[in-house]
């Protein structure tokens, strides 16, 4: 039986075989065990492999952490690719985000001068001056990812909405990746929506 091929996995290479015959079975080939050099450069990939996961691990937990509480908006502000810069629900927009420390999240946002509604013209005006959906969210790097289950007008419930945040002490910017709005039909917008923590 000729020698196989040589492959290398993480620096390993194969173990070469020794034939062995028997008048009943024919050659059979037995791998060898995994010599001292082997079993090095195996540890030291586990060790390397570590040494890289944890930081990553532990600043999106340190991270997560960091967001928890309630967030007031002070302001949201959308640009549109190839127009102007607008604010859908004025220069005052209410709203608030929570983060729990068990990885849940829930955004609402609404204009300032809603009114109750008298009549089913005024319930369709207010499903329009409002923003809700919460979720389970996730942290990687400066990249927030809320898997929505809930969301005021079922368009984004099933989606990943996936944002960029940016977090200086009790201030923080969260900023959407260039997409098709869901304020102005056939636009592609980025909105960028600030907060301060609240206490």
């Amino acid at each position: 039986m000729g020698k196989a091929a040589k492959f290398s996995w993480f620096g390993l290479s194969e173990p070469p075989t020794e034939a062995a015959s028997t008048e009943s079975f024919g050659e059979i080939s037995v791998p060898r065990a995994l010599g001292e050099d082997d079993m090095v450069r195996l540890a030291a990939f586990a060790v390397a492999a570590y040494c890289y996961v944890q930081p990553v691990l532990a600043f999106a937990q340190d991270a997560a952490k960091q967001l928890a509480g309630s967030w007031k908006l002070t302001s949201w502000t959308i640009q549109v690719i190839d127009g102007e810069a607008t604010q859908p629900f004025g220069p005052n927009p209410k709203g608030r985000a929570v983060f729990t420390p068990d990885g849940f999240s829930a955004f609402m946002i609404a204009r300032p001068d809603r009114k109750p509604a008298t009549n089913d013209a005024d319930s369709a005006a207010l499903l329009k001056s409002l923003m809700v959906y919460t979720g389970k969210f996730a942290v990687d790097g400066d990249k927030l990812t809320t898997n929505v289950d809930l969301s005021w007008n079922e368009i984004l419930t099933g989606t990943a909405q996936v944002r960029y945040f940016k977090l200086e002490g009790d201030k923080l910017s969260i900023r959407t990746a260039e997409q098709a709005s869901a304020v102005y039909p056939g636009k592609k917008v980025i909105g960028t929506l600030t907060w301060e923590r609240e206490r």
